[in-house]
């Protein structure tokens, strides 16, 4: 599973960002408190993940810290 990804941000939602991993657009669902901790469009981020996985689903989770 993925447990982290770093990449540029790409865009923001009100609930998701997209991490653009080497031209990999990453869709990662976020908490308000973690997308107003992340830096602007076109700057790094890193994001620890939680790989959510249903039989209808894939979902990215995405966390500023492990602790988070």
């Amino acid at each position: 599973m993925i447990g982290k990804l770093r990449g540029v941000i790409d865009s923001y939602t009100d609930d998701y960002v997209i991490l653009d991993v080497q031209g990999v657009g990453y869709q990662v669902h976020c908490s308000t408190r973690t997308l107003q901790s992340l830096p602007q469009i076109g700057e790094a981020a890193t994001l620890s993940i939680e790989t959510y996985v249903r039989e209808d689903q894939i979902k990215l989770f995405g966390f500023r810290t492990d602790h988070e």
